[in-house]
């Protein structure tokens, strides 16, 4: 039998893809890079994905995992091999308000799991440009920052639990729920990061945050690093912490940015050769109030 027709025996007819039907799967987002996969396959449960890694690993094939296909350097070029797409595994099995975590499936879209959770008046705070289209699983794999590091941390900071299907096919539950969990050799991290390389990550307990009342934003610019690191401190200092960004833009960023983006404006008169974009949330209710216009602004 071929061997689509026994991946078609897992996954269902449908849900084997190839020639002009895997193009989408076949180039990256910039689309500089371009091969042809052996087949893509779209798995809709665990069981489905431990099957197809099973039946790769028994007959010496290998497999790329795909989330969003977001990356700008080629690294899911999968030319003869599977690529295992986890697209239909995209529920958010669970939300729970008073524990702050939420379980997802690893096809879950960022964004998706941002207007779930902010309906619970929490925040999942991992986020960053590709939010629309990048996956769960994908932010795992690459052990995603995005711009709210500094107050939140990277990916690895953000999950408490992972569901793995193994190289050989095994399924390892690790969806530990516990905030402090001090427990035996952190086999999470070590997945967090790996790109699948050490397994293929299906599901997640994502920690959450208490959805900040106000924002503020500004971007400002200083005459050095040093300066930069002092500016950071003293923000820190004086907001309690509440630094959600603090993002280095050099003047080659802005020039780039102005030349791509039609209708797009300098945040200066003068061009300076470092900027920096700050965003303060707080969840202090004393610190959010309304101003003159309605709308809700940060005060100290």
């Amino acid at each position: 039998m071929d061997i689509r027709d026994h991946l078609r025996e897992i996954v269902g007819q449908t849900h084997v893809l190839n020639g002009d039907d895997a193009e989408r799967y076949s180039t990256d987002w910039l689309k500089q890079y371009h091969w042809t996969p052996l087949a893509v396959v779209r798995p809709s449960s665990t069981d489905e994905v431990a099957r197809v890694v099973a039946f790769a690993d028994q007959n010496k094939l290998s497999i790329v995992p795909m989330g969003g296909n977001t990356g700008l350097t080629g690294a899911t070029r999968a030319e003869d091999c599977i690529v295992i797409s986890l697209e239909r595994m995209s529920k958010i099995r669970e939300i729970r308000k008073d524990a702050k975590i939420a379980i997802v499936e690893a096809g879950a879209i960022l964004s998706n799991v941002h207007s779930a959770v902010d309906d619970h008046d929490l925040v999942f705070p991992l986020t960053f440009g590709a939010k629309g289209s990048a996956t769960i699983g994908g932010v795992i794999g690459t052990n995603a920052g995005g711009s709210n590091v500094l107050r939140y941390g990277n990916t690895r900071d953000l999950i408490l639990g992972l569901e793995v299907v193994t190289p050989t096919g095994q399924v390892m539950d690790l969806m530990s729920e516990l905030h402090k969990d001090n427990s035996g050799y952190n086999l999470r991290n070590l997945i967090i990061g790996a790109e699948g390389s050490l397994g293929i990550v299906t599901a997640a307990v994502l920690k959450l945050a208490t959805k900040p009342r106000a924002y503020a934003t500004a971007m400002v610019a200083v005459r050095s690093l040093a300066d930069a690191l002092r500016l950071l401190n003293d923000l820190q200092a004086n907001t309690g912490g509440a630094v959600e960004a603090f993002e280095y833009m050099p003047k080659a960023y802005i020039d780039r940015h102005l030349d791509k983006i039609p209708g797009a404006r300098a945040p200066f008169d003068d061009s300076h050769d470092i900027n920096i974009m700050v965003e303060v949330g707080t969840t202090i209710p004393a610190m959010a109030q309304s101003d003159e216009t309605g709308q809700t602004v940060i005060v100290s």
